[in-house]
C-alpha cells in the first residue's frame, strides 16, 4: 500500500507541475481598481457619486482579444441605504495605438446585488465599456475605463475607474 501511495503522490505532484506551466505559457492577468461610480436615478434624488472599486482577472487569446470575469463595488448610495454589486464576465478587444498604448472595448453579461435597508434584489443584464491601457512593461499596465451597468435595478450606472494590472505568461 506504502508504494501505491508514493505513486500517486507523485503523479499528483507531476500534474501539478505541468498545470503550474500551462498556466505561465498562457497570458493571464490579474489586477484592481479604484474609482466612482454614478446611478442614474438615484443621482437625481441625491445628486452623489461615490467610491467604488473592482478587481479582475482575464485570459487573453492573443494581442487583440481575451475574456476577462471581474467583481466590482459599485458604491453605497442614498446616504448608504443601497450598496450594489455586480459580478461580469466579458469577451474584452484591444486596439494597440502605439507600442505601449491600446484602447480597450468590453461587452459582457453581469449578475447584481442591490441591497438596500430592507429588501435584497438580484438579477443580471449587460455591460459594457471604453478605456485606455498602457502598458509600462510586459507585465505592468495601467488602464483607465468607463463602464456601464444597464438597468441595475432599474437604474444605468456608469463607473469611472483607474486599475492597475499584472500580466503572467512568456514576453
Amino acid at each position: 500500500m506504502k508504494k501505491f501511495e508514493w505513486v500517486l503522490l507523485l503523479m499528483l505532484f507531476t500534474l501539478a507541475t505541468n498545470a503550474a506551466e500551462t498556466v505561465r505559457n498562457l497570458n493571464t492577468y490579474v489586477g484592481a481598481g479604484v474609482g466612482t461610480s454614478k446611478d442614474e436615478i438615484l443621482d437625481k434624488f441625491y445628486n452623489e457619486t461615490v467610491t467604488s472599486g473592482k478587481l479582475f482577472a482575464g485570459l487573453s487569446y492573443n494581442t487583440y482579444s481575451g475574456i476577462e470575469a471581474s467583481y466590482a463595488y459599485l458604491g453605497s448610495f442614498a446616504n448608504n441605504q443601497i450598496t450594489e454589486e455586480a459580478v461580469a464576465l466579458s469577451l474584452v478587444a484591444f486596439a494597440p495605438v502605439s507600442e505601449s498604448i491600446s484602447i480597450v472595448a468590453r461587452a459582457g453579461m453581469y449578475y447584481y446585488r442591490l441591497k438596500g435597508t430592507s429588501t435584497t434584489s438580484y438579477d443580471n443584464n449587460l455591460t459594457y465599456g471604453l478605456g485606455l491601457k498602457y502598458n509600462f512593461d510586459y507585465r505592468n499596465a495601467i488602464r483607465g475605463e468607463w463602464e456601464r451597468y444597464k438597468n441595475l435595478g432599474g437604474s444605468d450606472v456608469d463607473m469611472y475607474s483607474i486599475s492597475y494590472s499584472y500580466r503572467f505568461g512568456r514576453p
